[in-house]
């Protein structure tokens, strides 16, 4: 990196003047002492002291003190001046800041130690105040002392730092603060709860900020390359918990080229074996050899009038024309007709009457015939239809020709869902859109859009306008009277991703290009918790209303005002929870669900709200008055249970279904009773099953007592998680160190249990064994409760479109497939059978992907995942392999100068050379991480970190000391 060659070059030249200085001294005292008998010691003292004055001053730099003052050759500045606009730019854009994570399990604890280090590149001084640096990161700094509301002073360094809900920190400097000179370093430590594992765990865009000056973001964090943070290159860095023999001792290790060849291997069958995914329950025939290709000219598309949306749909992807009169050949008929799956007896699942009329619903019948140059599509329904319009579009090659085939489906799941986190980080209207493209593509049917939380309002709510006024922008204002704070690194300007939020009219287009390829859209507005956004919003409405008429002001207000309660939420909010016992607060409910009703109702009928429920932290509204008077007016449920109770009532004066995350539908740690709910159907998003808490009954809990269930797992379809455990690999890791495309698709949610594999350590576990064994892995007893299942998204690291598509893809496919199909390995009871099931049916799956699917995605322009290859050295040859057999892998020996080919080549290992490999998309120019092969054991890392440099850098100027 080129800052450790900085540090470096300021030791060396700090080493040059010592021993200019040390040479002088010693030849003049040789020439009078050397003849003495003392001469010898006074040389080893004097060689001594200048040693231990060099390791001093490298110590002083690793503790922080800063060498602006440590070095007599470094100058001073002597007073403070007032900063310009001008003073800030510049050093903005001249303060290089870069971040170091020090150590994990600090002092055998639950923290880390990381150190920022700030150089001055430019020209002027950084005086000791008049300034601060503002930033935010997921974790609570300094938490042994907090809270503490005037900051939290770190003297040896000379700086404070505050707290802001939500970590936002200001740092400030304070006594003992020495102005930083041109050309020099200052290093500054802290601690924080947890662990920082991966680059990704560092927020971007820290800002300088001063009195009545613009905020300016500080050149070297701006941006989504971090390369300000220093690489985590020692298992002490890349593991969450070091401290051996703690239960929690992480046994992770980044993956080598020989672990991802061994693990990931999968044998090339040189095409896709299975021509559409999802995989459908019945292929009755398909020839693959006899084809037929669409002639937009002479072809043209027939259909029952009420198939004709699914007709234009299909006329507008393939430019034919859509007629009244059915020609006797060259047409695509869409036929509405009943259609017969023969499902095998393996994969059938177990469902009551009514269930099997929904999923049959969406069933459809194709039949491809190249002799007679026609398709025929029959279907049920509309949505049928659509699926066998999307099963043609699937089964059309890139040259476009179209098999011989013969296909009757239908799906495993009615609900099959992906929940967008666009409340963290806003999503575009328009990347809503590429969303929904290719969730029709792979037929998931139901989009959950997270429009509400802590960091944002997403959605324009007529009368209401602070809830985008200020609940949807994030700028610098600390007191949030204009916007909310610089959540996740949004940086001190408005706009996007940190800002943002859809009209009435962009949401309504968002339904409307939803109902076209058949997905409902199913709000979420979070609440109690993941509030702040709109108690922020509702204050400001609050402040701008009170001169002028009190009850006005107060008629939308989510917050006691008086209410005095300490609490922090997981994301460290401590004024994020809507007030339960405020009537104000029902008020504001109905105002938003009125609104979302009338913008569904002529495009597609808002049939289920959400309203999160998620989260609560402990001690909420503990010190609030008017909870206090709810209680004494008789009201004996606990605030939570109060407020979704009140939220059932009135969602079903409109007849709505009722949905929540499952902690939503959970009273004192048990789920609460199906008859508190009047709504015909309530749904439960089952999350938190991460194995060794003990939530892995929940979602059969949930079901056998009558709620509908919705499954997405955290273990294994929450998208947000790394897909590998390693430093360079965006993504969070708090349910599982991480959950790759093939963890997706090994999820069997008929058989919970069967998914645990091992302890978020990495230890293998094993559940429902011992005496206990029905109270800890209950039986699901009602599976017709089970509607589904959904991938979940959260938005806490995506702040550009390409994470997202990174993050979802191709791991969606892996989800649509298990949301469609029921695969044979899943219904087996011998694990061994079940294992090698799995493992066949993986490599259809992902030779299907590797030979065709992502092709498909790369022509639409996702910036899906392309995992990076493995690499064995066999017989002095290096072999190669890939997760998608299908794509390119290249090979460079020369520092990535140029690359060529390593598929089919043999290619004789050089153990003198460090060989870098990655692979490449099917189109474009797009590769994965650059891995590297070299004849070292562990060849993750070739870089030094500063500690070593300055360590040394030390010893060898105490060693031109004495010599």
């Amino acid at each position: 990196m080129k800052e450790v060659d900085d540090i470096v070059s300021e030791y060396k030249r700090a080493k040059r003047r010592y021993r200019l200085v040390a040479r002088s001294s010693i030849s003049k005292m040789l020439k009078r002492y050397c003849s003495r008998w003392y001469g010898v010691a006074l040389l080893a003292l004097i060689g001594w002291t200048c040693g231990v004055v060099v390791l001093v001053f490298a110590s002083r730099l690793d503790s922080g003190v800063d060498l602006n003052y440590k070095l007599p050759f470094i100058s001073k500045s002597k007073h403070l001046k007032k900063l310009s606009q001008a003073d800030l730019d510049h050093f903005a854009s001249t303060i290089r800041l870069n971040y170091t994570v020090l150590e994990n399990s600090y002092k055998g604890k639950k923290l880390f130690l990381a150190e920022i280090l700030l150089t001055n590149t430019g020209r002027k001084v950084l005086p000791a105040g008049g300034w601060a640096i503002i930033f935010s990161q997921p974790y609570t700094l300094e938490p042994e002392q907090f809270p503490y509301p005037d900051g939290v002073e770190k003297r040896e360094f000379g700086v404070r730092f505050h707290f802001f809900s939500g970590n936002v920190y200001r740092m400030t400097p304070i006594s003992g603060f020495r102005p930083l000179a041109p050309g020099r370093v200052k290093a500054i430590r802290f601690v924080s709860e947890h662990h920082c594992v991966s680059r990704t765990d560092v927020h971007p865009n820290w800002y300088f900020t001063g009195p009545n000056l613009q905020p300016r973001i500080i050149e070297s964090t701006r941006g989504e390359s971090l390369d300000f943070v220093a690489p985590f290159n020692r298992s002490g860095l890349w593991k969450r918990n070091i401290i051996k023999g703690d239960k929690d001792y992480d046994w992770f290790h980044p993956f080598t080229p020989a672990d991802r060849a061994r693990r990931l291997k999968v044998q090339d069958l040189g095409r896709a074996p299975t021509p559409v995914i999802p995989t459908p329950v019945e292929m009755v025939s398909y020839n693959p050899r006899s084809t037929l290709t669409i002639d937009p000219s002479s072809w043209v598309i027939v259909s029952s009038p009420s198939l004709a949306n699914e007709a234009r749909f299909l006329s507008d992807h393939l430019g034919v024309q859509m007629t009244i009169r059915q020609p006797g050949r060259s047409y695509i008929a869409l036929v509405e007709a009943g259609v017969q799956v023969n499902a095998s007896p393996q994969s059938q699942t177990q469902q009551t009457q009514s269930q099997t009329r929904l999923v049959l619903e969406e069933a459809y019948d194709i039949e491809v015939n190249p002799r007679l140059s026609t398709i025929i599509i029959r279907a049920p329904s509309p949505s049928g239809a659509f699926n066998g319009v999307q099963t043609l579009l699937s089964l059309r090659s890139l040259n476009g020709t179209i098999p011989e085939v013969r296909i009757r489906d239908a799906p495993r799941y009615r609900y099959r869902g992906l929940m967008l986190d666009v409340a963290r980080n806003f999503h575009s209207k328009e990347r809503i859109f590429r969303y929904l493209d290719v969730m029709a593509m792979y037929k998931l049917n139901k989009l959950h859009l997270h429009l509400t939380d802590d960091e944002g309002w997403r959605l324009e709510i007529p009368g209401l306008e602070e809830l985008t006024q200020v609940g949807s922008q994030r700028c610098h204002d600390l007191k949030e009277q204009t916007c909310l704070l610089p959540f996740l690194g949004s940086g001190p300007f408005t706009g996007p991703p940190g800002s943002g939020f859809y009209t009435v009219a962009d949401y309504r287009d968002i339904l409307r290009y939803a109902a076209s390829r058949h997905i409902e859209v199913i709000p979420e507005i979070d609440m109690p918790a993941h509030s702040h956004a709109a108690i922020a919003a509702m204050e400001a409405r609050h402040a701008r209303l009170a001169a002028l008429n009190f009850t006005e002001a107060a008629r939308f207000l989510l917050s006691d005002l008086q209410d005095e309660s300490k609490y922090l939420s997981i994301q460290s909010f401590n004024d994020g929870a809507v007030n339960p016992c405020l009537r104000s607060t029902y008020t504001f409910i109905n105002r938003v669900l009125t609104s979302l009703v009338s913008m569904h109702r002529d495009i597609s009928p808002l049939r289920t709200y959400n309203f999160g429920g998620d989260e609560v932290p402990k001690g909420t509204w503990q010190k609030s008055p008017v909870c206090a008077q709810l209680r004494q007016s008789g009201v004996s449920a606990e605030p939570k249970r109060y407020l979704a109770s009140q939220i059932a009532n009135m969602t079903s004066l409109y007849n709505l279904d009722l949905a929540a995350w499952e902690d939503g539908i959970t009273s004192q740690g048990q789920p609460m009773r199906r008859n508190e709910f009047p709504n015909r159907n309530v749904y439960v998003y089952t999350w938190n099953n991460v194995w060794e808490w003990g939530g892995m009954k929940h979602a059969y809990e949930y079901a056998n007592k009558g709620f509908k269930v919705v499954m997405t797992p955290a273990t294994n379809l929450y998208l947000d998680h790394a897909y590998e455990p390693d430093p360079e690999e965006r993504g969070l890791f708090w349910a599982t160190r991480y959950s790759d495309t093939k963890k997706v698709f090994s999820t069997m949610p008929e058989n919970l249990y069967l998914n645990a594999d091992t302890y978020r350590s990495g230890l293998n576990i094993t559940i429902c064994q011992g005496p206990d064994v029905e109270n800890q892995c209950p039986t699901l007893n009602k599976p017709e409760n089970i509607e589904g299942i959904q991938g979940s998204l959260f938005g806490e690291l995506l702040r550009t479109q390409w994470e997202s598509d990174f993050m979802l893809l191709p791991r969606m496919l892996a989800l649509a497939e298990r949301a469609w199909h029921k695969a044979p390995w899943e219904a087996e009871s011998d694990p061994r059978r079940m294992q090698q099931g799995m493992e066949s049916d993986w490599q259809r799956f992902s030779n299907s992907l590797g030979h065709r699917e992502l092709s498909r995605l790369d022509r639409l322009g996702f910036q899906y995942r392309l995992p990076p290859p493995g690499a064995e050295i066999v017989d002095g040859f290096i072999q190669t392999s890939v997760t998608f057999p299908g794509l390119p892998v290249e090979i460079s020996d020369d520092a990535g100068s140029t690359w060529r080919s390593a598929d089919g080549q043999n290619i004789l290992f050089d153990p003198s050379k460090s060989y870098q490999l990655r692979t490449r998309a099917p189109f474009g120019e797009r590769f994965s991480r650059v891995i590297y092969l070299t004849n070292m054991a562990s060849a993750h890392f070739s870089a030094l970190n500063y500690g070593i440099v300055c360590n040394m850098a030390a010893l060898t100027v105490m060693v031109g000391c004495v010599f």
